[in-house]
Formats: structure tokens, sequence, C-alpha cells
């Protein structure tokens, strides 16, 4: 089930990824991987949604790139969450999807 909301997520950002090389996609899921694990830090320090996706977007290396587009989508994808998915383990599962989308 959780891989399956992952994947969901995932499929949101498909479309521009369908013409990048390895190296490209693997800079993409860690970037992607560090809006998640950011995400998850400002929720559990009790910061609200707004304020995450702010401090999200004014980051390196979110500010002014491509990225900014997905933050969000996942900052809001991570305040759906339930307490408990709220791990590191989410933020590898989120990067090992990411890499095994085709």
């Amino acid at each position: 089930m959780f891989r399956a909301l992952i994947l969901t997520v995932l499929s949101v950002f498909a479309v521009p990824a369908l013409a990048e090389t390895k190296e490209q996609k693997a800079d993409r899921c860690a970037i992607q991987a560090g809006i998640v694990e950011a995400a998850i830090s400002h929720r559990t320090e009790g910061r609200n949604q707004n304020r995450a996706t702010k401090k999200i977007l004014k980051s390196d290396p979110i500010k002014g790139s491509k990225y900014e587009a997905n933050v969000d989508v996942l900052v809001a994808w991570i305040y759906s969450l339930p307490d408990a998915q709220l791990v590191p383990e989410t933020v590898s599962t989120f990067e090992t999807a990411c890499l095994d989308y085709q």
C-alpha cells in the first residue's frame, strides 16, 4: 500500500523524466528524496505545511531550479501521511521507488 502511494506520487513527475539518462535520473531522485526528507524534518519539528513548503523552496538545490514545481506535491504528500511513516525508511523507500519507476 505504501509503495503504491509512492508510485502514485512519482507518476506526477513521469512526463519530464522520459528522456533522461541514468545519471540524470539518479540526480533527480536524490533531489526529490531530499525534498521528502526535508518535509519530514519540518513536519516532525512542528512546522505547518505552508511554512515547510516556503522553507524548502528557498533551500539549495531547490531555489531557482526545475525542482521547485515538485515541492508542493511532495510536501503535501508528507503532510498527509500518518505519524508512524515519518521515518528515514520513507525517504529511502521513496528514492528506491523513484529509481525503479519506468
